[in-house]
C-alpha cells in the first residue's frame, strides 16, 4: 500500500512538471509569435544529439570495453529530451504561421565558431564554453550572444532581410 500510494504521488508531481513545462511553451510560443515577425531558430537534431554512446573496445584485453561514460550521457539524454525543444519549434511554427509571422530554421554547423563581426571560422574562437573570443580580429562576446546574432543573421540573409 504504502509504494502504491508513493507511486501515485510520484506520478501526480510528474504530472504538474510536464503540465507547467507545456504551460510554459504555450505562453512563450504564444509571446513570441505575437511580438515578432521573424523568429529564427537552431536546427538541432535532437535524435542524433540523443544517440547512445558507442562503446570503446579495450586493446588490452580483447573482448572487454572500455567505460564509455553511457551513464552520464543517460543523463543528459533525459535532459535534452525532457525539454521539448521539438515540440517548442512546432508551436513556435504553428503559431507564427496563424500570425502572419515566419519561422526560420537555420542549420546549426559553426554557429557557435564563427565571429559575428569579421565572420572567421575556428574552433579557437571559443575560450570557453561561456567565452566568445575571435583569434582573427579579437571581438569578445558571451559565445551564446554571439551564436545567437551569427543565427539571426543567417536567417536574415535566407529571408532577403539584410543583416543583423
Amino acid at each position: 500500500k504504502r509504494r502504491q500510494r508513493t507511486l501515485a504521488e510520484f506520478n501526480a508531481l510528474q504530472g504538474r512538471i510536464v503540465r507547467r513545462r507545456n504551460d510554459w511553451i504555450e505562453k512563450t510560443t504564444t509571446r513570441l509569435a505575437k511580438e515578432n515577425v521573424l523568429v529564427a531558430m537552431e536546427d538541432l537534431d535532437v535524435q542524433a544529439m540523443t544517440k547512445r554512446p558507442k562503446p570503446r573496445p579495450d586493446p588490452a584485453k580483447p573482448g572487454q570495453y572500455l567505460h564509455n561514460g553511457a551513464k552520464a550521457k543517460a543523463g543528459l539524454n533525459r535532459s535534452i529530451l525532457s525539454n521539448n525543444w521539438s515540440r517548442l519549434m512546432k508551436r513556435l511554427k504553428d503559431k507564427m504561421d496563424a500570425n502572419g509571422g515566419r519561422l526560420v530554421v537555420i542549420p546549426a554547423a559553426y554557429t557557435s565558431q564563427t565571429c559575428h563581426q569579421c565572420g572567421h571560422v575556428a574552433k579557437g574562437n571559443r575560450d570557453s564554453q561561456a567565452v566568445f573570443r575571435c583569434v582573427e580580429c579579437g571581438y569578445r562576446a558571451n559565445a551564446d550572444v554571439n551564436a545567437a546574432e551569427n543565427i539571426l543573421s543567417r536567417a536574415l540573409a535566407k529571408t532577403g532581410g539584410g543583416t543583423a
